[in-house]
């Protein structure tokens, strides 16, 4: 067992507490991670708000990246001292994961929902603190995964708290731009929503060479961080015609549209801008549970409308393509991240929840 101090969460809109904890030994293709970094992530917050994943008290965070301690007897391609970003865990033996698509993975809620090690144990020994929040829970000081989730990084050259945001947030708008997407040269693209993920599928569409991308967003800040960074058009989202304008600047609507929001009248927009043909993907989590009301007309044209879960990758494979494009010049994601000390995590929620910051991370001693 090692000590550990976590940020818990506790009750809805609260701050976390911390609390020192004990964390259990690594068993079968499990991993000791001490921690370097996190990022705080949305998904965080509907954790901690009750609206998604195991009851509180629960140990949030799933954007870890750190430095391996230990490993498990069934560990065979990390070892101590490797560093390793985290992402979401997968089993690696059901239909998905073996069609290269652990994002998809069917025993998902068992290694990233329960609260409990993938083995159902728990990982907080002698208290009631639920863990392994999308195979890690990250908000502390070490973090028990497993090597199905752990993408090995540079051990030189490479800030490691940079890394945090290549585990989701990243992972999210940068895949489901070239992994889910694939646009082709030339193609037209409209981004709703310039947070993180937002100004990540930016960047990848820059990458795949989009000839127009379109970024739709109320912050005037972050419409002018996201034209910086790639994007071709900004909309203000508080104009009353939005559709119309894209449709103007495309030429009858964009070939694809991603929708980083999670509000219904933003998921509808995402849709009519799109031309006949049209592809949408839909990352927002804020209308999980709620009727989206689409019109017949939109989809009977061969419009495709499709969720990604973190951008649809392979973590071992999409997390150093990241980190090539970003050494490469191509992908200079740090741009986006405001670092905070491990003792200021609730500041950092804070900041981010008040539109201050686009992406903190929190660095740990």
């Amino acid at each position: 067992m090692v000590k550990i101090t976590a940020a818990v969460a506790v009750k809805p809109k609260a701050p976390l507490e911390f609390r020192d904890l004990e964390l259990a030994d690594p068993e079968g293709n499990e991993i000791l991670v001490r921690t370097v970094a996190t990022g705080i992530c949305h998904t965080d917050l509907l954790l901690r708000d009750g609206i998604f994943g195991p009851p509180a008290p629960v140990i949030p965070g799933h954007e870890g990246v750190g430095i391996v301690e230990a490993v498990g007897p069934d560990v065979q391609g990390l070892k101590i001292g490797d560093a390793v970003a985290l992402s979401q865990s997968s089993c690696g033996f059901c239909a998905d994961c073996r069609r290269s698509h652990p994002m998809n993975c069917q025993n998902y809620t068992q290694y990233n929902l329960t609260g409990l090690r993938p083995n159902g144990k728990k990982a907080i020994v002698c208290d009631d603190v639920g863990s392994n929040f999308v195979g890690q829970s990250s908000f502390a000081t070490h973090i028990l995964a497993t090597e199905n989730n752990a993408a090995l990084l540079p051990s030189e050259g490479f800030d490691l708290t940079d890394a945090a945001p290549l585990g989701c947030g990243m992972a999210t708008g940068a895949g489901t731009v070239i992994n889910a997407m694939k646009p082709e040269i030339g193609s037209t693209i409209v981004i709703f929503g310039a947070g993180a993920v937002g100004i990540a599928a930016i960047m990848a569409a820059k990458v795949r060479r989009c000839s127009k991308i379109i970024i739709v967003d109320l912050n005037l800040q972050r419409l002018e961080m996201a034209k910086e960074l790639g994007a071709t058009h900004a909309i203000n989202g508080k104009e009353a015609d939005i559709v119309e304008q894209i449709h103007a600047l495309t030429g009858g609507g964009a070939d694809f549209a991603v929708e980083a929001v999670g509000i219904i009248p933003v998921i509808l927009n995402s849709i009519k801008c799109t031309r006949p043909g049209g592809h949408v993907v839909l990352l927002g989590l804020d209308a999980l549970g709620k009727d989206i009301p689409i019109p017949l007309d939109l989809m009977v044209f061969n419009r495709k409308i499709q969720g990604a879960i973190l951008g649809d990758q392979i973590p071992q494979l999409f997390i150093p393509q990241m980190v090539q494009l970003n050494q490469a010049g191509l992908f200079p994601f740090q741009k986006l991240i405001t670092k905070y000390p491990f003792e200021k995590i609730n500041e950092a929620i804070a900041d981010a929840e008040a539109g201050s910051v686009i992406k903190p991370v929190i660095v740990f001693n």
